[in-house]
């Protein structure tokens, strides 16, 4: 941030003075409200009312942006301070956030606070790194039947504000930070009935309504139980949404401001009111919280605090490696004053200040800007400490063992000559559109569209996926098998791939393929949660009871919010006789999905057989 904006700010929040209200004498409460997939031009405009009575009395931030357009990597950054390549979360999945960067969580915690995080997507995960400094993590997301997991299961937001309401209000021990995240805005759009009349009958906005009201809870328990006064509440999309802007109908592929552009508010006691319209980022909004907080930074958060002259940068950085998933050149952001620089195969250059919707590319025309913004923005990139894609060798050797090449990397260094997302949105809709069908069961629909893009894009690991699962799907099993074995050949540190093909030889009666597709892909990742779960169902098909146990245990330990992966331990355990540690298990399924039909069956089941048939009624 350049001086004369660092003035700026400082004056915007010393105008206010003379109405902000007395600071607290003691710690004070920090509440922390994502929503995701929040378009900035959302707020302000009668959706949001409670959104907007926080933002009349707190500072508003009208240019903040996020530093990449996905919910893990946006919200990695929102707790460590760190940008992507800082924090090594680039992507959604994955390996998630590694152990030892520092979390607002964690240094509250350290400080004396009580610390609950409440989410609303599978994609938040306890498995991807997030709950580190966290008492609670409440991340029970409803799973599907069959034990596969989605990114995109989510809960709705009346559950996860119910959820930290009875947190927040369940002890007197302050002071207290609670994180609530709010998913409905994202896609699919299918807001309660009430929300979308009141939306004009547009499924988004009515999606935004439908968030904002459960803020309106959060701002109501604040004022009730009396804690208005020592309480800071912060309010953050984590990223936006194209609604076709740019040809992109969602987000992650491209990095316009339709997607980068998210409302910022945060209202604290002994702050005043005002609008800050200086660009910020969401890497400073740890350190601010931690400000408020009384808290030191830690040396390795790079974000600012925004209420006073903290450590200054002239840049805002972003980033989307989303469109590696195609075979297409990921998108470097930098934002400077006026100009922005979209960094790739083929640069994009905007005068924000004359062109605020990015319409006319100017880096032909101004090609000593773009080649100095690129070269901050290629440092910036460039400052990862996270490891580097190459396949770990102990992975790799377990990977040979197995009877698969390992290669020499989980991905393809960036090729300087991959085309650019822009050039090819009109694929990547046909993609999502495909993919729409093939999870809602229309494989048959969904598979010439699929083929084609496979045929197109032969690089694009996603697509050649996506084609895999629509043949197995469509009964095509031998044909989906090959494809799968020749993909873990052309992307051997894909831990996804061979789920994939275990998966596939699993339903073409092969439980050996699958067991060994299933050692590699948790040789690759660990805390492949599914794929611990496959290698279960495999031992059980060979009547491998011990070793199925072992797996499922596994599995519940890396995802214990599934009730499918308990349901599974359940029969395991009963398989050996171990009924007390099976009813434990399938009480445990119930627990989670009142609903789950073979966890019911199980335990009546197990009831009958142990003469509590009474029980089982």
């Amino acid at each position: 941030m350049k001086p004369a904006v660092l003035l700026c700010l400082a004056v915007v929040v010393s105008a206010c003075a003379r109405d902000k209200p007395a600071a607290p004498s003691g710690p004070i409460n920090i509440v922390l409200i994502t929503i995701d997939t929040l378009r900035a031009d959302r707020v302000g405009t009668g959706l949001t009312p409670s959104i907007d009575a926080l933002a009349a009395r707190g500072l508003r931030f009208t240019t903040a942006r996020a530093t990449a357009p996905l919910t893990l990597p946006s919200h990695s950054t929102i707790l460590t301070g760190q940008l992507p390549p800082q924090s090594g979360v680039r992507v959604n999945g994955g390996g998630g956030l590694a152990a030892g960067h520092p979390t607002i969580a964690r240094v509250l915690k350290d400080g004396g606070y009580r610390t609950g995080a409440f989410v609303g997507a599978y994609v938040l995960d306890r498995r991807f790194g997030l709950a580190d400094g966290f008492d609670t993590y409440d991340d029970r997301v409803n799973r599907d039947p069959s034990g596969a997991v989605s990114l995109e299961a989510q809960r709705r937001g009346d559950a996860v504000m119910t959820a930290a309401l009875h947190w927040l209000g369940s002890s007197n021990v302050r002071p207290l930070f609670a994180w609530i995240h709010l998913y409905d805005p994202h896609a699919p759009y299918d807001p309660p009935p009430e929300y979308l009349a009141r939306a004009r009958n547009v499924a988004y906005d009515g999606e935004v309504a439908f968030a904002d009201a459960q803020v309106g809870r959060l701002l109501e328990w604040v004022k009730t139980s009396g804690n208005i006064g020592t309480t800071v509440i912060a309010i953050a999309g984590d990223h936006g949404e194209g609604l076709g802007d740019h040809g992109e109908a969602t987000h992650g592929m491209l990095a316009y401001d339709s997607t980068l552009r998210i409302p910022l508010d945060i209202a604290a006691p002994g702050h005043g009111a005002g609008v800050v319209n200086d660009a910020v980022s969401l890497v400073d909004l740890a350190g601010t919280l931690l400000q408020l907080a009384g808290r030191p930074l830690p040396q390795a958060m790079s974000g600012r605090a925004l209420l006073g002259a903290a450590r200054a940068s002239d840049d805002v950085y972003a980033e989307t490696h989303y469109p590696r998933v195609a075979g297409w050149h990921p998108l470097t952001v930098l934002v400077d004053g006026r100009w922005k620089l979209i960094a790739s195969s083929e640069n994009e250059l905007y005068d924000l200040q004359n062109d605020p919707g990015e319409r006319r590319n100017l880096a032909e025309e101004r090609t000593t800007v773009v080649d100095a913004m690129r070269a901050r923005a290629r440092t910036l990139s460039a400052s990862s400490a996270a490891p580097a894609s190459a396949v770990p060798a102990d992975a790799a050797e377990r990977l040979r063992a197995l009877g698969y090449v390992s290669g020499g990397a989980s991905s393809d260094p960036v090729d300087d000559l991959a085309p650019n997302p822009a050039r090819l949105i009109a694929a990547w809709y046909t993609f999502e559109k495909e993919l729409g069908r093939l999870t809602a069961g229309s494989a048959r629909r969904a598979l010439p569209g699929l083929a084609g893009l496979a045929r197109t894009f032969p690089d694009a690991p996603l697509f050649q996926s996506a084609y895999a699962r629509a043949l197995k799907d469509t009964g095509r099993v031998g044909e989906a098998l090959d494809l799968y074995r020749r993909l873990v050949t052309r992307w051997p540190g894909n831990a996804d791939l061979y789920h994939d093909l275990a998966v596939a030889a699993g339903a073409a009666g092969l439980a050996g393929e699958a067991g060994r597709a299933e050692q590699a892909a948790l040789a690759l990742e660990p805390s492949n949660a599914s794929a611990a779960n496959g290698l279960g169902l495999a031992h059980v098909e060979k009547g491998r009871t011990v070793e199925a146990a072992a797996a499922f245990e596994r599995a519940v330990r890396l995802d214990p919010s599934n009730a499918t992966y308990w349901t599974n331990l359940g029969y395991a355990r009963r398989a050996q006789g171990n009924t007390a540690a099976a009813e434990a298990a399938y009480r445990k399924a119930l627990d989670l999905d009142p609903r789950h039909a073979d966890a019911a069956n199980g335990i009546g089941v197990l009831l009958v057989q142990s003469q509590r048939a009474a029980e089982a009624i």
